[in-house]
C-alpha cells in the first residue's frame, strides 16, 4: 500500500518477515574482525559551512572517506560473508531486543548481565562487524573474542560529526519517529528506546545539547578517546588504520589474506542508499499502524 515495486526491489530485507530469536541461536563461526567507526555517510568537511540541505546533500558525493557497504563489500571479496551492521537491525527487528540487554549491561557496568554466550548468540554467525550498534562494544567484544583484528577507519573529525547530525541525529530526534514509537511495537517502539541508551552510553550529552559547539566538542573529545582506547586494547600487529584511497595490499596483509585477482577496491557511496532505505522503513510503519 506505502511502498512501490521499485523500493521492494531495492530493499527487499524489511518486506520479509525476518523475526529471528538470537536467544535461539549459538556460535556458528568465531568473530575475526571488528571495524571501529560509524561509516554510514560520505559527508565532505565543507558540510559544516553548508548554507542550505542542498548543499550539504551535493557534498555526500565528493569525499573518500569509508562508506559502509563499500567496506562490506571488500571483506565479503576477502572471504568475511556476513558483516554486521546498522542495517542488520532492519533486516531482523528482534535483534534490537539483544542490543537493548547489552547496552544496559554496558551502562551499568554490569559486564556479566551480557558475556561471551549472548555474544555468540547474536553474533554467532557473523565473522566481522561495522558500524554501530557493534562498534560501542570494542573492549567487550576483544574479551569475547580475543583474537579478533582491529580495522580503524579514521576521518576528519568535523565531518564525522556532520555525518552523525545528518544521519543518526535525525532518526534520534525525529518528530515522526516519536509519533510511531508507541504506535509500532515491530521496529520503531524497538528502536529507539535503543537509540536513547546507545547514545547516553556512548556520549556524555543531552540530545539538546547535540547541535551546539559544546555538544560537538563532546562528541568529537569521546571520538578521540574511544580510537585511542582501541589502539591501547590491539596490538599494532593485529590493527590498520585504513581508508578506501590505500585499496587492498595493506589490508590483506594485516588479515592474512590473498589480494581479490582484477577486482577493483570497492567505493560505493551509500548517502542516498542509506536515505531511501529510512524513508521505505517509515512507510513500512505507517503501513502497520493502519492495519491495526
Amino acid at each position: 500500500m506505502f511502498s512501490n515495486q521499485s523500493e521492494r526491489e531495492s530493499f527487499p530485507e524489511p518486506f520479509g518477515d525476518s523475526s529471528i530469536d538470537r536467544r535461539k541461536c549459538h556460535l556458528v563461526v568465531p568473530l575475526r574482525l571488528i571495524v571501529l567507526g560509524m561509516p554510514r555517510t560520505e559527508l565532505s568537511v565543507r558540510t559544516h559551512h553548508a548554507s542550505s540541505a542542498k548543499e550539504i546533500l551535493r557534498s555526500h558525493t565528493q569525499t573518500d572517506r569509508y562508506p559502509s557497504p563499500a567496506l562490506c563489500m571488500a571483506l565479503k571479496h576477502l572471504g568475511f560473508e556476513d558483516t554486521y551492521h546498522m542495517e542488520c537491525l532492519f533486516e531482523n527487528p528482534p535483534d534490537i531486543e539483544l542490543w537493548h540487554d547489552a547496552y544496559l549491561a554496558k551502562i551499568n557496568a554490569q559486564a556479566e548481565l551480557f558475556g561471551t554466550a549472548d555474544w555468540d548468540q547474536l553474533l554467532g554467525r557473523h565473522q566481522a562487524v561495522a558500524d554501530l550498534p557493534t562498534s560501542a562494544f570494542v573492549p567487550e567484544l576483544l574479551a569475547a573474542y580475543p583474537d579478533a583484528k582491529l580495522i580503524l577507519t579514521p576521518r576528519e573529525e568535523n565531518s564525522w560529526y556532520d555525518s552523525c547530525q545528518w544521519t543518526i541525529h535525525t532518526v534520534a530526534k525525529s518528530r515522526l519517529v516519536a509519533f510511531l514509537t508507541p504506535l509500532d511495537p515491530h521496529f520503531y517502539g524497538r528502536l529507539r528506546p535503543l537509540l536513547a541508551l546507545m547514545f547516553s552510553s556512548i556520549f556524555p550529552c543531552r540530545p539538546s545539547f547535540w547541535d551546539k559547539p559544546e555538544g560537538r566538542q563532546i562528541w568529537i573529545d569521546t571520538y578521540r578517546s574511544h580510537h585511542d582506547e582501541a589502539r591501547a586494547l590491539v596490538p599494532e600487529h593485529r590493527r590498520i588504520e585504513h581508508g578506501v584511497e590505500q585499496g587492498w595490499d595493506p589490508l590483506c596483509e594485516v588479515l592474512d589474506v590473498d589480494m581479490p585477482v582484477g577486482v577493483e577496491f570497492p567505493r560505493d557511496n551509500d548517502t542516498w542508499h542509506y536515505g531511501r532505505k529510512m524513508v521505505v522503513m517509515k512507510k513500512l510503519a505507517v503501513g502497520r499502524v493502519l492495519e491495526r
